[in-house]
Protein backbone atom coordinates (compact mmCIF):
# COMPACT_ATOMS: atom_id res chain seq x y z
CA UNK A 1 0.00 0.00 0.00
CA UNK A 2 1.39 3.47 -1.34
CA UNK A 3 1.87 5.83 1.81
CA UNK A 4 0.03 9.46 1.82
CA UNK A 5 1.95 11.91 0.29
CA UNK A 6 2.80 14.82 1.85
CA UNK A 7 0.85 18.48 1.38
CA UNK A 8 4.20 20.38 0.37
CA UNK A 9 5.21 17.53 -2.34
CA UNK A 10 1.88 17.61 -3.67
CA UNK A 11 1.33 21.62 -4.20
CA UNK A 12 4.96 21.53 -5.61
CA UNK A 13 3.83 18.81 -8.01
CA UNK A 14 0.50 20.93 -8.98
CA UNK A 15 3.08 23.94 -9.66
CA UNK A 16 4.69 22.25 -11.66
CA UNK A 17 2.22 20.78 -13.61
CA UNK A 18 0.04 23.96 -13.90
CA UNK A 19 3.18 25.60 -15.09
CA UNK A 20 3.21 23.42 -17.85
CA UNK A 21 -0.10 23.76 -19.25
CA UNK A 22 0.44 27.53 -19.06
CA UNK A 23 3.76 26.60 -21.40
CA UNK A 24 1.84 25.07 -23.49
CA UNK A 25 -1.73 26.86 -23.63
CA UNK A 26 0.64 30.22 -24.22
CA UNK A 27 2.00 28.62 -27.11
CA UNK A 28 -1.39 27.24 -28.51
CA UNK A 29 -2.78 30.61 -28.65
CA UNK A 30 -0.14 32.96 -30.38
CA UNK A 31 -0.20 29.70 -33.34
CA UNK A 32 -3.67 30.26 -32.99
CA UNK A 33 -3.81 33.48 -33.00
CA UNK A 34 -0.86 33.77 -36.23
CA UNK A 35 -2.48 31.54 -38.61
CA UNK A 36 -5.91 31.52 -38.11
CA UNK A 37 -8.04 32.83 -41.26
CA UNK A 38 -10.85 35.61 -39.63
CA UNK A 39 -12.66 37.60 -42.79
CA UNK A 40 -13.11 41.54 -42.27
CA UNK A 41 -16.50 41.50 -40.56
CA UNK A 42 -16.24 38.40 -38.48
CA UNK A 43 -15.95 38.23 -34.67
CA UNK A 44 -12.61 37.02 -32.99
CA UNK A 45 -15.37 34.52 -31.21
CA UNK A 46 -13.68 31.23 -33.35
CA UNK A 47 -10.40 31.92 -31.78
CA UNK A 48 -12.27 32.64 -28.45
CA UNK A 49 -14.04 29.10 -28.97
CA UNK A 50 -10.74 27.21 -30.53
CA UNK A 51 -8.99 28.56 -27.41
CA UNK A 52 -11.58 27.32 -24.88
CA UNK A 53 -12.22 24.02 -26.17
CA UNK A 54 -8.10 23.54 -26.88
CA UNK A 55 -7.54 24.84 -23.18
CA UNK A 56 -9.89 22.33 -21.44
CA UNK A 57 -9.39 19.38 -23.59
CA UNK A 58 -5.34 19.86 -23.18
CA UNK A 59 -6.24 20.73 -19.52
CA UNK A 60 -7.86 17.24 -18.93
CA UNK A 61 -5.36 15.32 -20.52
CA UNK A 62 -2.32 16.96 -18.48
CA UNK A 63 -4.85 16.36 -14.93
CA UNK A 64 -4.70 12.60 -16.21
CA UNK A 65 -1.07 12.59 -16.05
CA UNK A 66 -1.09 14.35 -12.74
CA UNK A 67 -3.32 11.35 -11.70
CA UNK A 68 -1.21 8.98 -12.91
CA UNK A 69 1.77 10.28 -11.11
CA UNK A 70 -0.50 10.69 -7.91
CA UNK A 71 -1.37 7.04 -7.41
CA UNK A 72 0.98 4.98 -9.59
CA UNK A 73 4.40 6.65 -8.50
CA UNK A 74 4.23 8.56 -5.79
CA UNK A 75 8.34 8.59 -5.78
CA UNK A 76 8.45 10.65 -8.70
CA UNK A 77 5.61 13.60 -6.61
CA UNK A 78 8.51 13.43 -3.94
CA UNK A 79 11.52 13.47 -6.23
CA UNK A 80 10.53 17.08 -7.49
CA UNK A 81 13.38 17.41 -10.10
CA UNK A 82 12.52 14.49 -12.11
CA UNK A 83 9.40 15.09 -12.19
CA UNK A 84 9.62 18.72 -13.31
CA UNK A 85 12.41 16.98 -15.80
CA UNK A 86 9.49 15.22 -17.07
CA UNK A 87 7.04 17.74 -17.45
CA UNK A 88 9.62 20.25 -18.97
CA UNK A 89 9.93 17.34 -21.58
CA UNK A 90 6.56 17.29 -22.36
CA UNK A 91 6.10 21.16 -22.66
CA UNK A 92 9.28 21.32 -24.89
CA UNK A 93 7.86 18.65 -26.88
CA UNK A 94 4.60 20.30 -27.26
CA UNK A 95 5.61 23.60 -28.28
CA UNK A 96 8.34 22.23 -30.73
CA UNK A 97 5.71 19.92 -32.61
CA UNK A 98 2.96 23.04 -32.63
CA UNK A 99 5.27 25.48 -33.69
CA UNK A 100 6.28 22.84 -36.65
CA UNK A 101 2.93 22.27 -37.67
CA UNK A 102 2.79 25.59 -39.48
CA UNK A 103 5.50 24.34 -41.65
CA UNK A 104 3.52 20.72 -42.37
CA UNK A 105 2.17 18.65 -40.33
CA UNK A 106 4.84 15.68 -41.30
CA UNK A 107 7.80 17.81 -40.41
CA UNK A 108 6.89 17.05 -36.78
CA UNK A 109 8.53 14.80 -34.61
CA UNK A 110 6.52 13.61 -32.42
CA UNK A 111 8.34 11.34 -30.26
CA UNK A 112 10.33 13.79 -29.41
CA UNK A 113 9.54 13.58 -25.68
CA UNK A 114 10.72 9.75 -25.41
CA UNK A 115 13.85 10.91 -27.25
CA UNK A 116 14.89 13.05 -24.17
CA UNK A 117 13.34 11.39 -21.78
CA UNK A 118 14.36 7.85 -21.98
CA UNK A 119 17.84 8.00 -20.38
CA UNK A 120 16.49 10.26 -17.37
CA UNK A 121 13.41 8.10 -16.31
CA UNK A 122 11.49 5.25 -15.93
CA UNK A 123 10.53 3.36 -19.25
CA UNK A 124 7.11 3.48 -18.15
CA UNK A 125 7.31 7.09 -17.62
CA UNK A 126 8.68 7.85 -20.86
CA UNK A 127 5.80 5.63 -22.61
CA UNK A 128 3.04 7.72 -20.96
CA UNK A 129 4.52 11.06 -20.97
CA UNK A 130 5.01 10.67 -24.90
CA UNK A 131 1.44 9.21 -24.96
CA UNK A 132 -0.01 12.36 -23.59
CA UNK A 133 2.60 14.22 -25.36
CA UNK A 134 1.03 13.13 -28.66
CA UNK A 135 -2.65 13.61 -27.65
CA UNK A 136 -1.94 17.07 -26.75
CA UNK A 137 -0.61 18.17 -30.41
CA UNK A 138 -3.27 16.26 -31.64
CA UNK A 139 -6.00 17.99 -30.14
CA UNK A 140 -4.07 21.59 -30.27
CA UNK A 141 -4.65 21.02 -34.19
CA UNK A 142 -7.89 19.61 -33.90
CA UNK A 143 -9.35 23.02 -32.76
CA UNK A 144 -7.21 24.81 -34.93
CA UNK A 145 -9.30 23.63 -37.65
CA UNK A 146 -12.45 25.32 -36.42
CA UNK A 147 -10.50 28.72 -37.22
CA UNK A 148 -10.12 28.33 -41.18
CA UNK A 149 -6.72 26.58 -40.92
CA UNK A 150 -6.36 23.87 -43.50
CA UNK A 151 -6.04 21.06 -41.00
CA UNK A 152 -5.81 17.91 -42.40
CA UNK A 153 -7.14 15.38 -39.47
CA UNK A 154 -6.19 12.73 -41.33
CA UNK A 155 -2.82 13.60 -41.09
CA UNK A 156 -3.06 14.83 -37.76
CA UNK A 157 -4.42 11.00 -36.57
CA UNK A 158 -1.20 9.44 -38.75
CA UNK A 159 1.19 11.73 -36.83
CA UNK A 160 -0.46 11.08 -33.81
CA UNK A 161 0.00 6.81 -34.52
CA UNK A 162 3.15 7.11 -35.73
CA UNK A 163 5.00 9.60 -32.40
CA UNK A 164 3.02 7.12 -30.35
CA UNK A 165 4.35 4.22 -31.92
CA UNK A 166 7.72 5.05 -32.28
CA UNK A 167 8.09 7.08 -28.95
CA UNK A 168 7.06 3.15 -27.26
CA UNK A 169 9.88 1.56 -29.25
CA UNK A 170 12.04 4.38 -27.92
CA UNK A 171 11.06 4.16 -24.72
CA UNK A 172 11.01 0.15 -24.31
CA UNK A 173 14.09 -0.70 -26.61
CA UNK A 174 16.65 2.34 -25.32
CA UNK A 175 15.75 2.54 -21.82
CA UNK A 176 18.92 0.37 -20.85
CA UNK A 177 21.20 2.00 -22.92
CA UNK A 178 24.44 3.62 -21.31
CA UNK A 179 26.80 4.73 -24.07
CA UNK A 180 25.14 7.42 -26.10
CA UNK A 181 27.13 6.05 -29.30
CA UNK A 182 24.83 3.03 -28.96
CA UNK A 183 21.98 5.50 -28.28
CA UNK A 184 22.84 7.51 -30.87
CA UNK A 185 22.66 4.27 -33.42
CA UNK A 186 19.63 2.62 -31.72
CA UNK A 187 17.99 5.95 -32.30
CA UNK A 188 18.91 6.09 -35.99
CA UNK A 189 17.14 2.95 -36.43
CA UNK A 190 13.88 4.23 -34.79
CA UNK A 191 14.54 6.91 -37.14
CA UNK A 192 14.42 4.39 -40.20
CA UNK A 193 10.85 3.16 -38.53
CA UNK A 194 9.40 6.30 -39.08
CA UNK A 195 10.45 6.63 -42.09
CA UNK A 196 8.62 3.64 -43.12
CA UNK A 197 5.74 4.45 -41.46
CA UNK A 198 5.68 7.44 -43.46
CA UNK A 199 5.98 5.76 -46.59
CA UNK A 200 3.15 3.50 -45.63
CA UNK A 201 0.77 6.55 -44.42
CA UNK A 202 1.63 8.38 -48.12
CA UNK A 203 -0.02 5.27 -49.59
CA UNK A 204 -3.33 5.96 -47.65
CA UNK A 205 -2.83 9.90 -47.82
CA UNK A 206 -3.33 10.77 -51.35
CA UNK A 207 -2.35 14.03 -50.57
CA UNK A 208 0.96 13.47 -48.88
CA UNK A 209 3.27 12.89 -51.47
CA UNK A 210 6.49 10.77 -49.86
CA UNK A 211 8.96 10.94 -52.64
CA UNK A 212 8.88 14.86 -53.03
CA UNK A 213 9.61 15.60 -49.57
CA UNK A 214 11.57 12.38 -48.14
CA UNK A 215 14.64 14.49 -47.94
CA UNK A 216 12.81 17.36 -45.04
CA UNK A 217 11.21 14.09 -43.55
CA UNK A 218 14.21 12.54 -42.77
CA UNK A 219 14.89 15.46 -40.59
CA UNK A 220 11.96 14.87 -38.42
CA UNK A 221 12.71 11.44 -38.31
CA UNK A 222 16.02 11.35 -37.73
CA UNK A 223 16.75 14.95 -36.14
CA UNK A 224 15.01 14.00 -32.71
CA UNK A 225 17.83 11.08 -31.75
CA UNK A 226 20.61 13.89 -31.94
CA UNK A 227 18.79 16.68 -30.67
CA UNK A 228 17.72 14.84 -27.77
CA UNK A 229 21.39 13.71 -27.25
CA UNK A 230 22.05 17.35 -26.65
CA UNK A 231 19.33 18.18 -24.45
CA UNK A 232 20.01 15.10 -22.40
CA UNK A 233 23.56 16.73 -20.79
CA UNK A 234 21.11 20.18 -20.37
CA UNK A 235 18.41 17.62 -18.49
CA UNK A 236 21.04 16.45 -16.51
CA UNK A 237 22.50 19.48 -15.34
CA UNK A 238 19.58 21.67 -14.86
CA UNK A 239 17.65 19.37 -12.66
CA UNK A 240 20.45 17.64 -11.52
CA UNK A 241 19.55 14.64 -12.03
CA UNK A 242 22.09 10.98 -12.61
CA UNK A 243 21.71 8.75 -15.70
CA UNK A 244 23.03 5.44 -16.13
CA UNK A 245 24.61 7.26 -18.98
CA UNK A 246 26.56 9.41 -16.73
CA UNK A 247 27.41 6.44 -14.10
CA UNK A 248 28.72 4.77 -16.88
CA UNK A 249 31.06 7.57 -18.09
CA UNK A 250 32.00 8.06 -14.25
CA UNK A 251 33.64 4.52 -13.91
CA UNK A 252 35.61 4.98 -17.04
CA UNK A 253 39.45 4.44 -16.29
CA UNK A 254 39.81 7.63 -17.70
CA UNK A 255 37.85 9.56 -15.53
CA UNK A 256 40.17 12.01 -13.54
CA UNK A 257 39.52 10.26 -9.71
CA UNK A 258 39.67 7.00 -11.04
CA UNK A 259 42.84 7.62 -13.18
CA UNK A 260 44.10 9.16 -9.78
CA UNK A 261 42.83 6.05 -7.56
CA UNK A 262 44.96 3.61 -10.02
CA UNK A 263 48.01 5.79 -10.23
CA UNK A 264 48.59 6.67 -6.27
CA UNK A 265 46.53 3.51 -5.12
CA UNK A 266 46.57 0.41 -6.95
CA UNK A 267 45.67 -2.09 -4.66
CA UNK A 268 42.62 0.11 -3.37
CA UNK A 269 41.68 0.51 -7.03
CA UNK A 270 41.41 -3.45 -7.24
CA UNK A 271 39.52 -3.54 -3.65
CA UNK A 272 36.81 -1.47 -5.28
CA UNK A 273 36.77 -3.36 -8.49
CA UNK A 274 36.06 -6.46 -6.14
CA UNK A 275 33.14 -4.61 -3.96
CA UNK A 276 31.84 -3.28 -7.58
CA UNK A 277 31.34 -7.18 -8.71
CA UNK A 278 29.52 -8.04 -5.23
CA UNK A 279 27.52 -4.25 -5.12
CA UNK A 280 26.11 -4.05 -8.60
CA UNK A 281 24.78 -8.26 -8.52
CA UNK A 282 23.05 -7.27 -4.96
CA UNK A 283 21.97 -4.22 -6.23
CA UNK A 284 20.24 -5.58 -8.95
CA UNK A 285 19.09 -9.02 -7.17
CA UNK A 286 16.86 -6.40 -4.63
CA UNK A 287 15.45 -4.16 -7.19
CA UNK A 288 17.98 -1.19 -6.95
CA UNK A 289 19.92 0.13 -9.92
CA UNK A 290 23.19 -1.30 -10.87
CA UNK A 291 24.51 1.34 -12.57
CA UNK A 292 24.40 3.30 -9.16
CA UNK A 293 25.92 0.52 -7.63
CA UNK A 294 29.06 0.13 -9.15
CA UNK A 295 29.71 3.44 -9.71
CA UNK A 296 29.34 4.20 -5.35
CA UNK A 297 31.98 0.81 -5.11
CA UNK A 298 34.23 2.79 -7.24
CA UNK A 299 34.54 6.05 -5.50
CA UNK A 300 34.16 4.68 -1.75
CA UNK A 301 37.12 4.61 -0.86
CA UNK A 302 38.74 7.28 -3.50
CA UNK A 303 39.86 9.43 0.18
CA UNK A 304 42.47 6.85 0.50
CA UNK A 305 44.64 8.65 -2.31
CA UNK A 306 45.72 11.41 -0.31
CA UNK A 307 47.16 8.58 2.42
CA UNK A 308 47.90 5.37 0.69
CA UNK A 309 50.52 3.48 2.36
CA UNK A 310 48.59 3.89 5.13
CA UNK A 311 45.60 1.27 4.22
CA UNK A 312 46.46 -2.59 4.05
CA UNK A 313 45.92 -3.47 0.52
CA UNK A 314 48.46 -0.68 -0.55
CA UNK A 315 50.92 -1.74 1.80
CA UNK A 316 54.11 -3.97 0.52
CA UNK A 317 54.85 -5.55 3.65
CA UNK A 318 55.89 -1.87 6.10
CA UNK A 319 52.93 -1.12 7.86
CA UNK A 320 53.69 2.69 9.04
CA UNK A 321 51.48 2.00 11.89
CA UNK A 322 53.26 -0.47 13.88
CA UNK A 323 55.09 3.32 14.75
CA UNK A 324 51.82 5.25 15.29
CA UNK A 325 50.03 5.61 18.60
CA UNK A 326 46.64 3.95 18.03
CA UNK A 327 44.60 7.32 18.03
CA UNK A 328 46.83 8.98 15.49
CA UNK A 329 46.21 5.77 13.22
CA UNK A 330 42.58 5.78 13.60
CA UNK A 331 42.24 9.56 12.54
CA UNK A 332 44.00 8.96 9.78
CA UNK A 333 41.83 5.76 8.87
CA UNK A 334 38.78 8.46 9.69
CA UNK A 335 40.01 10.89 7.34
CA UNK A 336 39.45 9.14 4.27
CA UNK A 337 35.66 9.02 4.10
CA UNK A 338 35.80 13.15 4.21
CA UNK A 339 38.46 13.26 2.20
CA UNK A 340 36.97 11.18 -0.30
CA UNK A 341 33.69 13.55 0.13
CA UNK A 342 35.95 15.95 -0.75
CA UNK A 343 37.55 15.14 -3.70
CA UNK A 344 34.12 14.04 -5.06
CA UNK A 345 32.89 17.70 -4.58
CA UNK A 346 35.89 19.12 -6.17
CA UNK A 347 35.34 16.95 -9.27
CA UNK A 348 32.08 17.45 -9.16
CA UNK A 349 30.53 14.01 -8.78
CA UNK A 350 27.29 13.45 -8.17
CA UNK A 351 25.66 14.06 -5.17
CA UNK A 352 24.48 10.30 -4.93
CA UNK A 353 28.16 8.69 -5.48
CA UNK A 354 29.05 10.64 -3.26
CA UNK A 355 27.20 10.98 -0.68
CA UNK A 356 28.65 7.32 -0.28
CA UNK A 357 32.38 7.74 0.81
CA UNK A 358 31.00 9.14 4.09
CA UNK A 359 28.44 6.48 4.53
CA UNK A 360 29.97 3.25 4.01
CA UNK A 361 31.75 2.98 7.36
CA UNK A 362 28.75 4.70 9.37
CA UNK A 363 29.72 4.75 12.97
CA UNK A 364 31.47 1.44 13.09
CA UNK A 365 34.35 1.26 15.43
CA UNK A 366 37.68 0.84 14.61
CA UNK A 367 38.15 -2.94 16.17
CA UNK A 368 41.88 -3.30 15.63
CA UNK A 369 43.12 0.59 17.02
CA UNK A 370 40.35 0.56 20.20
CA UNK A 371 41.99 -2.81 21.01
CA UNK A 372 45.58 -1.41 20.71
CA UNK A 373 44.20 1.33 23.19
CA UNK A 374 43.05 -0.62 25.58
CA UNK A 375 46.36 -2.71 25.85
CA UNK A 376 48.49 0.90 26.33
CA UNK A 377 46.39 2.26 29.09
CA UNK A 378 45.13 1.31 32.35
CA UNK A 379 41.79 3.48 32.22
CA UNK A 380 38.98 3.86 30.43
CA UNK A 381 39.31 4.18 26.44
CA UNK A 382 36.44 5.94 24.74
CA UNK A 383 35.10 4.22 21.43
CA UNK A 384 33.76 6.52 20.30
CA UNK A 385 37.36 8.49 19.54
CA UNK A 386 38.47 4.87 17.68
CA UNK A 387 35.04 5.07 15.32
CA UNK A 388 34.07 6.58 12.12
CA UNK A 389 32.21 9.73 12.72
CA UNK A 390 30.26 9.86 9.37
CA UNK A 391 26.37 9.38 8.59
CA UNK A 392 25.07 5.55 8.48
CA UNK A 393 23.44 4.91 5.28
CA UNK A 394 20.16 6.24 4.14
CA UNK A 395 19.99 4.65 0.90
CA UNK A 396 19.63 0.78 -0.17
CA UNK A 397 23.14 1.40 -2.32
CA UNK A 398 25.20 2.69 0.87
CA UNK A 399 23.85 -0.08 2.86
CA UNK A 400 24.78 -2.05 -0.05
CA UNK A 401 28.21 -1.29 -0.41
CA UNK A 402 28.90 -1.12 3.30
CA UNK A 403 28.26 -4.47 3.23
CA UNK A 404 30.17 -5.35 0.43
CA UNK A 405 33.17 -3.31 1.07
CA UNK A 406 33.33 -5.19 4.84
CA UNK A 407 32.72 -8.68 3.28
CA UNK A 408 35.46 -8.64 0.55
CA UNK A 409 37.89 -7.73 2.71
CA UNK A 410 37.33 -9.86 5.55
CA UNK A 411 37.10 -12.66 2.47
CA UNK A 412 40.12 -11.59 1.03
CA UNK A 413 41.94 -12.39 4.30
CA UNK A 414 40.94 -15.55 5.07
CA UNK A 415 43.21 -18.49 3.56
CA UNK A 416 40.52 -20.87 1.11
CA UNK A 417 37.78 -20.39 3.86
CA UNK A 418 35.37 -23.44 3.95
CA UNK A 419 31.74 -22.99 2.76
CA UNK A 420 30.40 -23.15 6.06
CA UNK A 421 32.90 -19.83 7.28
CA UNK A 422 31.99 -18.01 4.37
CA UNK A 423 28.44 -18.14 5.25
CA UNK A 424 29.24 -17.10 9.21
CA UNK A 425 31.68 -14.70 8.05
CA UNK A 426 28.92 -13.13 6.22
CA UNK A 427 26.06 -13.28 8.68
CA UNK A 428 27.93 -11.71 10.93
CA UNK A 429 29.51 -8.89 9.13
CA UNK A 430 25.59 -8.36 8.46
CA UNK A 431 24.47 -9.01 11.79
CA UNK A 432 26.79 -7.03 13.61
CA UNK A 433 26.04 -3.92 11.28
CA UNK A 434 21.92 -4.46 12.56
CA UNK A 435 22.82 -4.48 16.12
CA UNK A 436 25.57 -1.17 15.60
CA UNK A 437 22.07 0.21 13.87
CA UNK A 438 23.47 1.48 10.66
CA UNK A 439 20.44 0.21 9.04
CA UNK A 440 18.21 2.67 11.34
CA UNK A 441 18.04 5.14 8.76
CA UNK A 442 17.66 3.55 5.41
CA UNK A 443 14.81 1.47 4.11
CA UNK A 444 16.47 -1.80 3.85
CA UNK A 445 14.40 -4.86 5.36
CA UNK A 446 15.26 -8.16 6.46
CA UNK A 447 14.39 -10.02 3.28
CA UNK A 448 16.93 -7.83 1.26
CA UNK A 449 19.78 -8.24 3.56
CA UNK A 450 19.04 -12.21 3.14
CA UNK A 451 19.06 -12.00 -0.38
CA UNK A 452 22.57 -9.91 -0.22
CA UNK A 453 24.26 -12.36 2.30
CA UNK A 454 23.27 -15.20 -0.11
CA UNK A 455 24.17 -13.14 -3.07
CA UNK A 456 28.17 -12.84 -1.53
CA UNK A 457 27.73 -16.01 -0.66
CA UNK A 458 27.25 -17.33 -4.15
CA UNK A 459 29.86 -14.64 -5.80
CA UNK A 460 32.64 -15.42 -3.22
CA UNK A 461 33.42 -18.21 -5.65
CA UNK A 462 33.48 -16.85 -8.82
CA UNK A 463 35.39 -13.96 -8.02
CA UNK A 464 38.11 -15.90 -5.45
CA UNK A 465 37.88 -19.23 -7.06
CA UNK A 466 40.41 -21.63 -6.52
CA UNK A 467 43.05 -21.77 -9.77
CA UNK A 468 44.92 -25.29 -10.89
CA UNK A 469 48.58 -25.03 -10.42
CA UNK A 470 50.03 -25.63 -13.95
CA UNK A 471 53.89 -27.79 -13.62
CA UNK A 472 56.58 -25.58 -14.58
CA UNK A 473 58.95 -26.07 -17.66
CA UNK A 474 58.66 -27.40 -21.00
CA UNK A 475 55.63 -29.38 -22.05
CA UNK A 476 57.61 -32.77 -23.54
CA UNK A 477 56.68 -33.60 -27.07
Amino acid sequence: MERKIDTKAFLRAALIFFGMFMLIFVCIFVKYRACGSFTDGSKKSTLYIACAGSGISILLLLLSLFTYFIYSRQKLIEKTKKLAAICSAVALSCIVNVGLSALGLFYMPMAFTAYILVPLADRRDVFVANIVANLVVSVALMFESIMGTKIDMLSVLVMMMTGICTGSIVAYAMSNTVKRVTFVLKGLCVGAVTMLLLFLSSLIISSFDFVAIAGFLSISAFGPVLVGMLLQPIFESVFNIITNTKLNELIDNNAPLIKMLINDALGTFNHSLAVASFAEVCALRIGENPYLAKACAYYHDVGKTKNPTFFTENQSGYNPHDELLPEVSAKILRAHTTDGFELCKKYRIPIEVAAVTVQHHGTLPMAVFYAKAKKLTDGEVDIREYSYHGQTPVTKIAAIIMICDACEAALRSRNKPTAAEVDALVSGIINDRIARKQFDNCDITMRDLNVIKQTIIGLYGGVYHERISYPSGKIAK
